[in-house]
């Protein structure tokens, strides 16, 4: 759960710049049981993020984790806040 919203702020990458920032609010799917979870290898991870918007102060962004050998685990939604 936690690596899910460990995803640097993509605000971050569209301005070239570190702003106060901050998560409002955030959905996370799991699309593994925790005994297939288990049979995986995940002492390393592939996180894959992006966003589409970043419009009056707020921001959306996406994230993908996925397992070594392809499985998809989880992934995110976030809208967050942004100094402008």
């Amino acid at each position: 759960m936690s690596m899910s919203d460990a995803f640097f702020g993509r605000i971050f990458l569209a301005r070239r710049e570190l702003v106060p920032f901050g998560t409002v609010s955030i959905t996370t799917y799991f699309h593994t049981a925790s005994e297939e979870l288990v049979a995986e290898d995940i002492t390393h991870v592939l996180a894959v993020a992006d966003a589409r918007i970043f419009h009056r102060s707020y921001g959306d962004q996406h994230g993908e984790l996925w397992s070594p050998s392809g499985r998809l685990l989880a992934t995110t939604t976030q809208i967050a806040y942004f100094k402008a």
